[in-house]
């Protein structure tokens, strides 16, 4: 009797192993409109679909380096990220390019400057003295690309301003300067487009006063060591995902194209930035 409940345990035990699923970690962080979150999920449903004996968890960072240190630590598979981020993971060996996410059929973006319409500010040399919000200190188009342009005409963004806030959401960026509670932000093309398309009558309070850019869009990235079959299976959900009707109907509510495999996209200017900025501090 107990040879036989010891063989029916292991038979058990075998097949819960064989139908057993594997979890995959989805980062998403500010770089991502909270409006968009239900899309998000359904992101994280499509993959399930697609991706044979996986468990999609999505998780969320409050800021861009604390994403870095998840997927450094093994504890984000594969995430949505800024490109200054990516800049820092590859440089630090830490993170690959997985997909590229292609916005109005183009792969680059853009930092906006924002301020209420009604306002004179006419360029980011026009809020000195003035409050003015970034987006996190690691967002390229949120802090990296306004400030390395202030810091290559002479003026340092810790002094420049009567004071300044991180939001950690460009989202929220925006909101702070309807509000007004800033006079001026920098955010994200992509976001400022998106809440256009779900605030139109209160994107028409505001204008853009300067565009700095291009750059390439904000990329999907995964963890340097994740297995090969891990990153080929992932990598076609991805880039097939306009394909599949579920796929293009999310790709639709998030207003992109498609997602492209990876090939000559440059970095270099936001890492060039990025050097200037830590070279300054």
């Amino acid at each position: 009797i107990y040879y036989i409940f010891t063989i029916a345990i292991f038979v058990c035990f075998s097949f819960s192993s064989l139908y057993a699923k594997e979890k995959i970690v989805l980062g998403l962080t500010g770089t991502v409109f909270k409006d968009d979150l239900k899309n998000f999920m359904d992101w994280e449903q499509y993959l399930e679909q697609h991706i044979k004996n996986i468990d999609v968890e999505i998780r969320f960072s409050k800021t861009y380096a604390e994403m870095n240190s998840l997927i450094k630590e093994n504890k984000v598979d594969v995430a949505y990220v800024c490109n200054s981020s990516y800049t820092k993971l590859n440089k630090e060996k830490t993170g690959k390019l997985l997909a590229i996410p292609i916005f109005d059929g183009s792969d680059q973006y853009y930092s906006y400057i924002i301020a209420k319409k009604e306002t004179p500010y006419q360029s980011l040399l026009d809020f000195g003295g003035k409050i003015f919000a970034f987006t996190d200190p690691e967002s390229n188009s949120g802090a990296t690309a306004p400030s390395y342009y202030m810091l290559s005409l002479g003026n340092d963004p810790k002094t420049f301003f009567r004071s300044f806030i991180y939001t950690y959401e460009h989202g929220e960026s925006i909101k702070a300067v309807l509000e007004g509670f800033v006079d001026g932000a920098s955010v994200d093309s992509i976001v400022y487009t998106r809440f256009e398309q779900k605030h139109p009558e209160q994107i028409q309070k505001l204008k853009v006063v300067q565009i700095l850019g291009p750059f390439t869009n904000s990329p999907i990235v995964v963890r340097s060591d994740i297995p090969e079959k891990q990153f080929h299976a992932l990598q076609e959900a991805f880039v097939h995902m306009h394909l599949d009707p579920y796929g293009k109907a999310i790709l639709d509510k998030l207003s992109l194209s498609r997602f492209d495999v990876p090939t000559n996209q440059d970095f270099s200017n936001v890492a060039k930035m990025l050097e200037v900025i830590e070279n300054r501090r």
